[in-house]
């Protein structure tokens, strides 16, 4: 598996495919989708530029994923 898969599978753990859609669409809860995807985009782009192999999230940031969650 590589770190693009496994950062796209951590972003599924915090918001579904369906979640986003409707982000997209309607606006739904897009504040907390689009923090979640900036975070695990800036997370991946930092892992690959220390040379990491395995995609990892911070507890730090799950933590602050989990407490913003809108639902």
């Amino acid at each position: 598996m590589t770190m693009k898969t496994e950062c796209s599978d951590a972003i599924h753990e915090y918001i579904d495919t369906n979640c986003q859609i409707n982000a997209a669409l309607t606006g739904e809860h897009k504040e907390y989708v689009t923090m979640v995807l900036q975070l695990m985009r800036d997370t991946y782009a930092a892992q690959v530029a220390n040379g990491d192999t395995t995609f990892i999230v911070p507890e730090d940031i799950s933590a602050v994923i989990i407490d913003m969650r809108p639902w």
